[in-house]
């Protein structure tokens, strides 16, 4: 088997930062050395990409698991290094070849002080007489070089990142997480765009160990891949829905958007957070009109981003389906983010949800059920 000198890891859009670029390739390279701290492997920068260099051959695989799970990256592969020499690297491309495969060779320089330019190189290989492989410009089969100040790396699988920003680079955020299908989709595009989540799950449960026990676990299990780590607030519903029974029915669901907005503000003071997430969808359901919208966030002191805004419910599933939430998602739970109303108010205005938020007393609501949770 042959084995590799390094991992060769490219940032993509970080290289289009001006000049807070170095924060955002900082922090890259800090959640790569977070996911991958117990190999022991060394992160060096070399200019405008990061080279893992792995103790062992058998952590090579590790890597490459966590880092498709890091947001930030454009791609990576394992890479072979050598000098800056056309002997030199035509000499370690035969390690990565055998006489039975077929090869197109591309050539990629951030340096341009060697003596040879990129169609010269390849025109080097194509008239090579040392080559143990063939060569055809039209092969499945490619072998990437890149001429940097320090040498050049040869790699024969580029590996596709994620994209997006590094997780934490854009802040911090409270993620409404539910039992459905949007949430967990809504909390891994937020992560995208760089902001390093707190999950916030109010649940019907009258023990908070009955929903850290349930189909919960295994879905922030999932999310926690991208951010290790992140907190968990456990939070009941029943003080809630008791303080409510009174209001009528139709004005439930916009009542209880606010109520999740104003706990959620509550938890981010807490956690120095500056942004909400939720997993809305333009019209989706009678909680999420423009009005009912507006209506239940008014009064919020924090952005509130919601993702899918734009998504339908179709390729909210494919995504979840490709993210391995949507089989948890669908399995029968009392989620409160799904309060069944007949005939629920479609365009409730700000100052009746105020009306309603004062007559329940919500506050002393989320002061007494924040007293409740569990923080994981």
């Amino acid at each position: 088997m042959l084995k590799y000198d390094a991992i060769e890891v490219h940032f993509g859009e970080l290289w289009l930062k001006g000049m807070n670029r170095n924060e955002f390739i900082s922090r890259l390279k800090h959640n790569i050395s977070d996911m991958i701290s117990a190999t022991g492997a060394d992160i060096v920068l070399s200019r405008d990409r990061l080279f893992i260099y792995h103790k062992k051959e058998e952590d090579a695989s590790e890597i490459i698991g966590a880092l498709k799970s890091t947001f930030g990256i454009s791609w990576f592969g394992p890479v072979l290094l050598t000098k800056n020499s056309v002997d030199s690297i035509i000499s370690v491309s035969n390690r990565m070849f055998s006489a039975d495969d077929t090869v197109r060779v591309s050539v990629s320089r951030s340096y341009k002080g060697t003596t040879f330019d990129s169609k010269e190189l390849v025109g080097s290989f194509i008239h090579s007489g040392n080559l143990n492989y063939k060569l055809d410009k039209n092969s499945d089969k490619a072998l990437y070089i890149s001429i940097m100040a320090s040498g050049a790396s040869l790699c024969k699988e580029k590996i596709k990142g994620l994209g997006g920003l590094p997780v934490g680079s854009s802040g911090r955020a409270v993620v409404l997480l539910s039992g459905g299908i949007d949430s967990p989709v809504s909390a891994l595009y937020a992560m995208k765009r760089g902001l390093k989540p707190t999950y916030l799950h109010v649940h019907a449960f009258s023990d908070n160990s009955d929903a850290e026990n349930s189909k919960m676990n295994e879905i922030i299990r999932i999310l926690r891949k991208f951010s290790p780590g992140s907190k968990v607030y456990f939070i009941p519903s029943h003080i809630f829905q008791t303080a409510t029974l009174k209001i009528p029915r139709k004005y439930e669901l916009v009542l209880f958007r606010r109520f999740l907005f104003k706990i959620a503000e509550k938890v981010a003071e807490k956690e120095d957070a500056e942004v909400i997430v939720t997993g809305e969808s333009l019209g989706q359901v009678a909680s999420q009109t423009v009005k009912n919208m507006i209506a239940a966030q008014n009064g919020i002191n924090r952005l509130i981003f919601r993702p899918l805004s734009g998504f339908d419910k179709a390729e909210i599933i494919s995504k979840a389906k490709e993210l391995g939430t949507y089989t948890l998602s669908i399995m029968p739970y009392k989620d409160v983010c799904s309060i069944g109303v007949r005939n629920p108010s479609t365009g409730m205005l700000p100052d009746k949800v105020s009306v309603l938020y004062d007559q329940c007393d919500i506050d002393a609501v989320i002061n007494r059920s924040l007293i409740l949770s569990d923080v994981l």
